[in-house]
């Protein structure tokens, strides 16, 4: 059987529980394109048999130790249903395709807003979702400057993936390098009850690591490390998400 990541598995669980009257060929389809694999209906039919077998109700002595069996304990004996159907529910939608890599990132900041040493205070708040426009790519949602100038200047323009990569100079300013990235991308605001574009969703980058995030094969785990470091502030602005829904906005 081909290897599945956690996310993979999640959403194979919540097929076996949810979807009584699967389809799997279309389930295939979809997992395929996300995932951008060649898994079989037989792989995705074998996962299934494998959750099957660790459900109490089916009465079949199941192995223990096995992956299935301990995300079924986590997500179904320990009531995290709704997280569950959520992360399926958007699965199932379409909402999470692999996103266009932003465009104007704001990376191009004036040298007059760049301030060494400068200390900002952020309050980490709900703010009002902003309304969208088109544009020549469709849906755009505006994004202030300033929130990506508080955000540098919290983090002392390091990269929060503490790589230990040497930075440059900004060029006409005496502070380092490092880009601006929504660790939730603003493509997906329609997602949420609220404002994405705040500084607790955006996170200070060495160039190397933005690529990383964006382009790299072992990418989950700084992205998990990032996630890890911001979740509780992003709740504080009343944007709820776990890793796994995070990781499908990725692909």
């Amino acid at each position: 059987m081909t290897d599945m990541s956690k996310v993979e598995l999640l959403l194979v669980l919540a097929l076996y529980y949810f979807d009584k009257g699967k389809n799997i060929d279309k389930f295939t389809a979809k997992f395929n394109q996300y995932f951008k694999k060649d898994a079989s209906a037989q792989t995705i039919l074998y996962a299934l048999s494998c959750f099957k077998n660790v459900d109490p109700s089916n009465n079949v002595s199941g192995n223990e130790k096995s992956v299935h069996h301990s995300l079924w304990v986590e997500y179904i004996e320990q009531d995290k249903l709704q997280e569950l159907k959520e992360l399926y529910t958007a699965f199932k939608k379409g909402a999470f395709s692999a996103p266009v890599e932003e465009k104007n990132q704001h990376n191009d900041i004036p040298a007059r807003l760049t301030k060494p040493g400068q200390v900002v205070t952020i309050v980490d708040v709900p703010q009002e979702r902003p309304k969208s426009y088109h544009g020549k790519d469709g849906e755009v949602y505006p994004r202030s400057k300033q929130v990506v100038v508080n955000a540098l200047l919290a983090a002392q323009y390091q990269c929060e993936a503490n790589c230990g990569t040497q930075l440059f100079k900004r060029k006409g300013s005496n502070t380092t390098y490092t880009e601006a990235h929504h660790l939730i991308p603003l493509c997906y605001q329609n997602e949420f009850a609220y404002s994405l574009d705040v500084e607790a969703n955006v996170v200070s980058l060495c160039p190397n690591c933005h690529r990383q995030l964006h382009y790299g094969a072992n990418a989950e785990e700084l992205l998990k490390k990032l996630y890890l470091a911001r979740c509780d502030r992003l709740k504080a602005c009343g944007i709820e998400i776990t890793y796994e829904k995070l990781l499908l906005l990725y692909r």
